[in-house]
């Protein structure tokens, strides 16, 4: 059997190795043998006839309704946050006619920037400086402020970054978004790394919409499902266009059956939650400043492009993927891991000991701890 990728005979066989080869931690997917677990029992619960029906959504969005504590006609589900996100924009921009204008918490969701200059939609970037993340929040802040009618977007919490808005912070920027006019959108798919799951699902309404993703939090990111959530009349306009009903049968039989694994989904965030927290103070011992997470990963800084790349490369060759963060031009010599069940975390951080560079100094000298 085999599979054509790009016009080219690509044998089933090989596609496994190229996939099965090493822990790819690069992705922020959900890395848990527990996560394997319960994927595993909806594979299995998943009837043959399903791949040949269309999808029958409503069941499956009262289910999130009430798992998300919100009512089913503030939700509409899209294939992934790709289409949630374009979903959004293109809806922006049909009501500013072309002339719309998105303030966008930098770094962020690629989809975001490249939604934004196929509509040509103008574009402001908050970036942040990760050793001052504080005044970041101040500026985006003053661009909401001091414009009207623009589509706000922030990450909570942010990826790639990790930071985490504060919730008074939400609330006042909530607020100056409905006095100015603008539309917020909080894009909170790692919330479940950070505290209750649907905690931000309770400052949808009015100019606000949340999206949450599944792939992260319940191990989902094959499935390609997103929830969306706003005001009802909102969500009508945005329910009417057609990427909702792209949803896959099997995605929304998955999605209905991963929520009610939500004690074992707890108990696999809590643990993640730990792990990264020891995790972080392991590398500070190590000499390094890692970006304070509130997902399921850690970004830190290793000084330069070089020396992120050899790390990258190094730990290729000892069976694991990480992002280099070099496509980010804020966070050029950065890296990303995910974070795993405390066994898996602990092996990786064996290995990435041996391959960090010689942590330096925030005026690019060399400290004077051990080499490795």
């Amino acid at each position: 059997m085999r599979i054509a990728e790009r016009g080219v005979a690509y044998p089933v066989s090989q596609w496994r190795r190229d996939f099965d080869n090493g822990l790819d931690l690069s992705r922020n997917e959900l890395v848990h043998p527990r996560a394997e677990e319960i994927a595993s029992a909806i594979y299995a619960a998943t009837p043959p006839k399903l791949f040949s029906r269309y999808p029958a959504r409503m069941e499956s969005i009262l289910g999130l309704a009430e798992y998300f504590h919100v009512p089913a006609d503030r939700l509409v589900l899209t294939p992934g946050s790709d289409a949630a996100l374009r979903l959004i924009c293109t809806y922006y921009n049909r009501r500013t006619e072309g002339e719309g204008l998105l303030i966008l918490q930098d770094p962020n969701y690629v989809a975001w920037e490249s939604t934004a200059n196929i509509l040509g939609l103008r574009l402001n970037r908050i970036t942040a400086d990760p050793g001052n993340l504080a005044e970041q929040d101040h500026r985006l802040l003053r661009a909401a402020r001091e414009s009207t009618g623009a589509l706000i977007a922030v990450s909570v919490p942010n990826g790639p970054l990790g930071g985490v808005l504060s919730s008074d912070y939400i609330d006042e920027l909530a607020t100056v978004a409905r006095d100015r006019g603008h539309i917020l959108v909080l894009d909170s798919c790692y919330q479940a790394f950070h505290g209750p799951v649907a905690e931000q699902f309770a400052r949808a309404g009015g100019s606000t919409i949340v999206v949450q993703s599944m792939s992260k939090s319940h191990g989902l990111a094959g499935a390609r499902i997103s929830i969306l959530c706003g005001d009802p009349s909102l969500i009508d306009e945005l329910d009417a266009g057609p990427l909702e009903h792209a949803v896959a049968s099997t995605s929304v039989l998955a999605t209905r059956m991963a929520i009610e694994y939500h004690d074992m989904f707890e108990e696999i965030w809590r643990e993640i939650r730990l792990v990264r927290g020891r995790t972080m103070d392991r590398l500070r011992e190590w000499g390094f400043d890692p970006v304070p997470s509130g997902g399921n990963f850690v970004s830190v800084p290793l000084g330069t492009e070089e020396r992120a790349a050899n790390c990258t490369a190094r730990l290729i060759e000892s069976g694991y993927r990480i992002k280099n963060l070099a496509d980010v031009p804020s966070l050029a010599g950065y890296v990303r891991f995910a974070i795993t069940d405390e066994q898996t975390n602990n092996a990786f951080l064996s290995v990435l000991r041996d391959v960090l560079p010689v942590p330096t100094d925030p005026s690019g000298g060399v400290l004077a701890t051990e080499s490795s």
